[in-house]
């Protein structure tokens, strides 16, 4: 019995294993921190919940019910016995008032979906700056495993000459010096990917989950919106601004409500006695109404402070729209103007930087230049492609920031179920 529970065990790990070593591509990461980040989880309770209150919000309140034992009676009754009875009452809200708080509910269970959504892009953002982030350190490593590979043989030929006379001794020591530099280059990397890989897997909900991305390379995401046109969608896309109209909507109710309670409210019972009494056939019922007699007091205040927070709620909303206009023309801008430069390290600075590096190699093996010359060429190179991989991470960073905001895809980035 004992061997096959070690062995059940040791199959689930290899499969866990098996399932930790797969390439993780990005799509497949949005839907594990769609179905796992507990922060959506929450915000999901928290919609949920708002949407159950919605009926109770719109419905009377309980009733009540008692049993009432009387002795106080004349000297004829008193020879019948006390008298026993059962009563209801039931408390009535002025009828619309029942409408206006199912109205603020309803806004408020709007709100919390609006949230929800926000979470949803905020966790998506998170997850692809990472991702990129993840990918661009991990190439950047890559590179500088290259290049530590290119100045161990630079310097191996360094050293030949310098022992035969061809070079000076100086050539030898900017070899090491070169890859002193790069070895401290690479701890501080492998710092940063570490980091970034633990803040990834809170991001997808996972703990200490080994990250193993494709092979192939990360694209720069593609617009496919015209991006002088989003600082005019903002104010009928963004969550944001659902939310803060939601929000309005939940503030005109209160206020409606705050008007009504000047209206009276409503109490009915009704009371039948059982036992000898009961052979009598005798009830009694009752209504009653609430007078606003303190209104100069109380109802007069509750309106004024609705009046407030509508008027808060009014610019509010106004603020949101200015603010997220101004974002996301702000990081439309950014968008484009990366895309360029990612353009320009395509097409230009990468391959004329590999041109001039081959140059100064085949220089360099001919004798018709120095070692400094040669260790700048791989220096630009190198540099040249690091920026060019930092770019790309903030390229998507900025895109993705940008959907947050607009609510919606605007690029070829995987949005998955946001909605």
């Amino acid at each position: 019995m004992t061997i096959w529970i070690n062995i059940l065990i040791i199959s689930c790990f290899c499969v866990a294993s098996t399932w930790a070593t797969e390439p993780l591509h990005i799509s497949e990461a949005l839907k594990i921190a769609y179905s796992a980040n507990p922060e959506i989880a929450a915000a999901q309770a928290k919609a949920d919940a708002e949407h159950a209150a919605i009926r109770s919000e719109s419905f009377l309140d309980d009733p009540h019910v008692g049993y009432m034992h009387d002795t106080n009676m004349n000297f004829m009754e008193q020879q019948m016995g006390p008298m026993d009875a059962w009563f209801v009452s039931q408390d009535i809200k002025f009828p619309e008032k029942y409408f206006l708080l199912g109205k603020a509910q309803s806004a408020r269970a709007t709100q919390a979906d609006e949230m929800l959504k926000q979470k949803k892009l905020e966790i998506r953002e998170r997850v692809i700056t990472q991702y990129y982030n993840y990918f661009a350190v991990s190439r950047i490593l890559a590179l500088l495993d290259a290049q530590r590979e290119t100045l161990r043989e630079i310097a191996r030929t360094a050293e030949a000459r310098y022992s035969t006379g061809a070079a000076p001794q100086q050539y030898e020591m900017k070899a090491h010096m070169e890859q002193t530099e790069l070895e401290r280059d690479v701890l501080m990397l492998q710092q940063e990917r570490d980091s970034t890989a633990a803040m990834l897997n809170a991001s997808l909900g996972e703990e200490n989950v080994p990250i193993t991305l494709p092979q192939e390379e990360l694209k720069a995401p593609k617009i496919t919106t015209d991006l002088s046109r989003l600082s005019r969608m903002v104010e009928h896309h963004s969550n944001h601004v659902r939310e803060a109209k939601a929000r309005v909507q939940e503030t005109e109710a209160l206020k409606g409500l705050a008007n009504l309670s000047y209206a009276p409210d409503f109490s009915l019972q009704y009371r039948r006695a059982f036992g000898f009494y009961a052979s009598q056939n005798e009830y009694s019922a009752s209504i009653g109404i609430t007078i606003p007699l303190w209104f100069f007091v109380k109802q007069s205040g509750e309106v004024g402070a609705a009046a407030g927070r509508l008027a808060e709620a009014e610019k509010d909303l106004q603020s949101t729209v200015v603010d997220h206009v101004a974002e996301v023309s702000s990081l439309a801008a950014k968008v484009q103007s990366t895309g360029t430069v990612l353009q320009i390290y395509e097409t230009g600075l990468i391959p004329q930087a590999t041109s001039t590096l081959n140059s100064s190699r085949a220089s360099y093996r001919a004798g018709r230049t120095n070692l400094i010359e040669l260790l700048d060429s791989e220096r630009s190179l190198y540099n040249i492609q690091i920026a060019y991989y930092r770019t790309l991470a903030q390229d998507a960073e900025n895109v993705a920031n940008l959907e947050k905001i607009m609510g919606e895809s605007i690029s070829s980035l995987p949005f998955g179920d946001v909605q």
